[in-house]
């Protein structure tokens, strides 16, 4: 098989086949873990006295809060299509209970702000950002990812100087999606913040999957970088552009050694989108 082949039946299998397939995520419901940290997304959230909506309200938390989860209970909640377990948490001095729909499942600081990240869980399929400053709402918004795992979550912080006019921020926050190729895969998405400060985003990327024996992996090259030749698998110098970022993806068979392909497309920075051109 040839190595653009390879590139589509990746492809096929990751973003076609879980369509069809019967989905072994159907009835994941995600968690947090214990003894970690997380931060309110709600504002305004009842730290109750035991795990129902209806037990006392022991204290008020507000959107940014930092708490500690004790345990996870068995207790499940669905609400707006979120399904989510309830947890004893510990906020300062105070232990309650928590539905962790209200809580955070990855967060990151942004100079002064934070950015708060949400799963919406498997039947939504949805990620929902938050930018907050000092327990204040300043913008928000969800987008379509597909099933999410609460797995793999990460972020990378981009030089927007790199581009002109340059955006206030461009980052790129990875989580891994469930498929039918070795349980799922990571995918990046990647976001610029405007002037407004509210969240656009521009486009996702794939830093690698394999469905053996066709294997594919992806490199992004932003401006004034070069990713090096590598002879041993037959990789060419790329060099990065002005005002563009640049996508090279390497598709290969793992029982075929001289099998070697590489497809390019370039994201153009036009001061307030990247406009994809395939190559």
């Amino acid at each position: 098989m040839s190595g653009y082949k390879s590139l589509l039946s990746i492809l096929m299998f990751l973003f076609v086949f879980p369509i069809f397939a019967q989905n072994h995520w159907d009835n994941y419901i995600h968690e947090k873990n214990e003894g970690s940290t997380y931060l309110i997304f709600g504002d305004n959230v009842n730290l109750r006295e035991s795990n129902n909506i209806n037990s006392k309200v022991l204290k008020k938390l507000s959107i940014g809060d930092s708490v500690k989860i004790l345990s996870k209970t068995n207790q499940i909640l669905e609400q707006n299509s979120v399904k989510e377990y309830w947890y004893k948490i510990q906020s300062e001095k105070d232990i309650g209970y928590v539905w962790g729909g209200l809580l955070s499942d990855y967060s990151f600081e942004w100079n002064d702000k934070t950015i708060l990240a949400r799963n919406l869980g498997i039947r939504l399929g949805k990620l929902e950002l938050k930018l907050i400053q000092n327990n204040q709402l300043i913008s928000n918004g969800s987008w379509d990812v597909g099933p999410m795992s609460n797995e793999g979550w990460n972020h990378t912080i981009y030089q927007p100087t790199s581009f002109a006019p340059a955006p206030v921020a461009v980052f790129g926050i990875r989580y891994l999606i469930f498929s039918e190729i070795e349980y799922g895969y990571t995918n990046e998405q990647i976001f610029t913040i405007d002037k407004d400060l509210k969240f656009v985003p521009q486009f996702s990327w794939n830093p690698g999957a394999c469905d053996p024996p066709s294997c594919a992996e992806t490199w992004l090259i932003f401006p004034n970088e070069n990713l090096p030749t590598d002879k041993r698998i037959n990789r060419k110098l790329t060099k990065g552009k002005p005002n563009t970022i640049i996508e090279l993806t390497h598709s290969f068979d793992v029982d075929d050694e001289s099998s070697h392909e590489y497809f390019q497309s370039e994201y153009n920075w036009d001061g307030t989108i990247f406009q994809k051109k395939g190559k």
